[in-house]
């Protein structure tokens, strides 16, 4: 890495600024963009910036706080923790990751030090850290990704139903499936699917520390099917805890641990809702046989051509589509201004199937089961087809070549970067 890294740096009461400035500034490739206290404005450490440098004389419940929220906030920026070695409690270094640190600059205990082989330890840390991060974030080719976001722009159009249908479809068709449920405040996917919310995406929030694949496995429900879903909060004001960035690294990982990620979303383009979209590679827009569903139809559509969705990877969901109320499909094309993809007829075994919790695609022989494993093929084929396009390149990653940390700078005396010895009264 050979460009300039630009860091926030924040400390607590007990470091001494000037000597962390004079640390920081020996790194020949780090720049402070600000300097912070831990316990100034809540905002501060949300901000800018490439790496978070946190520089505590203990790691205490403030500074643990602190890289929670920060990590929450920006869950693809490096934390480095400077500290004493022994951090203040025997547990720090396991609390330490858990929490979202990424890596950990320990300094002797008497001495917190101006060597300057520590402000290059600093630098390498930093730029090993960076790396990591933003090599696991790099996206898959859209071969091999294959995220569908299920937009209903009316309520009731039957978007929840297609969602949980669709991917047990998949499911059964020997796919490995994740649903999401991003509906917030007011999901039903775990009614409709009869499972029981133990663990949501409000408890993953709420667990802390950095996520990955695995930590986000252990919150994922799974269903009978063999599908895996990520459940809405239980409670409207549970969802004023979620954020837009921290959904699409949900759902960046989601795409990375199944060959099919299926979400539902709430009736709206709210901004979570567009930011799905955004990193989505198929969308399937629910309408139903009736003139103000078609009406909010023709406006999402309208919608998604404005924000350049591909057209190609556009399909429009009929359901209840039998439903005899006077308009024709000369008139849904008309008013669409295209046709329906899937027609899903409607039956008292859809709606039985939704109260008792048991997806009408499970049940072969329906007409409407049939028609989800019509839609469910599409996509297989769709995906299928991608990846006999994709090119060898595309599946392959550039070699990097071997890091090695930089030598070590002939010692020089040290002075404390801290005001006092810890523990000290």
């Amino acid at each position: 890495m050979s460009q300039e890294i630009q860091v926030l740096v924040a400390l607590d009461r007990e470091v001494d600024r000037g000597l962390i400035e004079a640390l920081v500034s020996r790194g020949p490739r780090l720049r402070v963009l600000d300097y912070l206290e831990l316990d100034g404005p809540a905002a501060s450490g949300l901000g800018a910036g490439e790496a978070l440098v946190v520089v505590v004389a203990d790691y205490s419940e403030q500074a643990r706080d602190f890289v929670v929220a920060a990590n929450r906030q920006h869950p693809l920026r490096p934390i480095l923790l400077v500290c004493p070695s022994g951090g203040g409690n025997n547990n720090y270094l396991g609390e330490a990751f858990n929490n979202g640190v990424d890596d950990i600059i320990a300094l002797p205990d008497d001495q917190g030090g101006l060597d300057p082989s520590v402000s290059m330890q600093l630098g390498f840390a930093v730029e090993k850290a960076l790396m990591r991060k933003r090599g696991s974030a790099a996206p898959k080719p859209e071969s091999v990704r294959n995220v569908v976001c299920v937009l209903g722009l009316k309520g009731g159009s039957g978007k929840t139903l297609t969602s949980v249908n669709l991917g047990v479809a998949l499911a059964e068709a020997g796919r490995s499936v994740a649903l999401m449920d991003l509906d917030l405040q007011f999901g039903d996917l775990a009614l409709a699917m009869g499972l029981t919310p133990v663990r949501t995406i409000y408890d993953l929030v709420r667990s802390g520390g950095s996520l990955d694949a695995g930590k986000l496995e252990d919150f994922l429900m799974e269903h009978p099917s063999g599908v895996r879903a990520l459940l809405a909060p239980v409670r409207p004001e549970q969802a004023a805890m979620i954020t837009v960035a921290f959904l699409s690294e949900v759902q960046r990982l989601l795409a990375e641990m199944f060959e099919f990620v299926v979400i539902d979303t709430p009736p709206s383009f709210s901004p979570e809702v567009i930011s799905t979209i955004d990193h989505s590679t198929d969308a399937l827009v629910v309408a139903m046989r009736d003139t103000l569903a078609l009406k909010n139809t023709k406006l999402g559509l309208e919608t998604l051509e404005r924000m350049e969705f591909d057209r190609g990877r556009l399909k429009v969901l009929l359901n209840r589509a039998n439903t005899n109320v006077g308009i024709e499909r000369d008139d849904i094309l008309a008013i669409l201004g295209r046709d329906v993809d899937i027609f899903v007829p409607s039956h008292r075994d859809v709606a039985r199937s939704i109260n008792q919790g048991m997806p009408i695609a499970s049940q072969r022989g329906s007409e409407a089961a049939t028609a989800f494993h019509a839609l469910a093929q599409l996509y297989i084929d769709a995906s299928e087809a991608r990846s006999r396009q994709a090119s060898p390149s595309e599946q392959g990653e550039s070699p990097r070549g071997h890091e090695h940390e930089p030598a070590r700078a002939p010692r020089q005396p040290r002075q404390s970067l801290f005001r006092r010895a810890r523990g000290s009264a």
